[in-house]
């Protein structure tokens, strides 16, 4: 049965998809990712979330034996796609930076679960792709939506309808990815990504992600007046008194 495995670095919380065939998703695994990130939401010591798989793969997608065995007993993909998806909107809600650490394939599923992170670390020699059109189905975990967003419609139907692959550094180019490096450096520019996301102002980050989340829901003078009026308040908070006092002593501020 899939599972994951998890380890607090300072405050960088590392999450490894394990346990099953290419890391692919169960709905145990899926149930512990959506506990994970609800945990990590709540605590103050971590404050960045990287997802990795273990060994060469990042994630195949969902467990294709256990959809097999729901729809042998008749239940159809439901079960697991909606705790799929409940895991996957919990990540993507949450205010802290979330990272992930792509080496190997990242397909369906898989695609879909880094999509939720704000940044994508991935292997230049990484293979990521939709194949869900060649067995008749399509992305139902957010993909669709989440793909837009970063690539435009363009290239999204490219990977959506025709199940093209991108290595690492194609995704880059794209924009799907933030940053490409060769496959034995994956974990390495993750965690220094992490470590610097971890000494930012949280609060500040946590406000940016409201706002980015906010300007894809309302008008646009709606989501300027939201943030102007966010910015306002967040004026007052230690974060700013402590950047603040750092320029002013030509120091580098220390938002931990």
């Amino acid at each position: 049965m899939g599972q994951i495995d998890e380890a607090l670095h300072g405050q960088v919380l590392v999450v490894r998809l394990a346990g099953s065939e290419a890391n692919a998703i169960t709905r145990d695994m899926a149930s512990s990712l959506e506990e994970v990130a609800s945990r990590a939401g709540r605590s103050g010591s971590v404050r960045v979330l990287l997802i990795a798989g273990a060994g060469d793969t990042f994630c195949a997608g969902s467990n294709i034996g256990e959809l097999a065995q729901l729809r042998t007993e008749g239940k159809g993909p439901g079960p697991l796609l909606e705790v799929e998806a409940r895991a996957f909107q919990a990540i993507a809600d949450l205010d802290i930076p979330t990272i992930a650490a792509i080496q190997g394939a990242a397909m369906g599923g898989g695609l879909e679960l880094a999509l939720c992170c704000d940044f994508i670390v991935a292997a230049e020699d990484a293979r990521i792709s939709f194949p869900e059109i060649f067995l008749g189905v399509f992305p139902a975990l957010g993909g669709t939506v989440r793909l837009k967003q970063r690539i435009g419609e363009g290239r999204a139907r490219e990977l959506l309808m025709l199940g093209r692959e991108l290595d690492g550094r194609q995704a880059c180019e794209w924009g799907l990815v933030t940053r490409a490096v060769p496959h034995a450096d994956v974990d390495r520019e993750a965690r220094a990504l992490a470590d610097r996301l971890a000494a930012a102002p949280m609060a500040a980050i946590a406000e940016i992600k409201q706002s980015l989340r906010l300007a894809r829901e309302v008008s646009e003078k709606e989501a300027i007046d939201a943030a102007l009026a966010a910015a306002i308040k967040h004026s007052d908070s230690p974060e700013v008194a402590e950047g603040l006092r750092a320029f002013t002593a030509k120091e580098k501020p220390d938002f931990t």
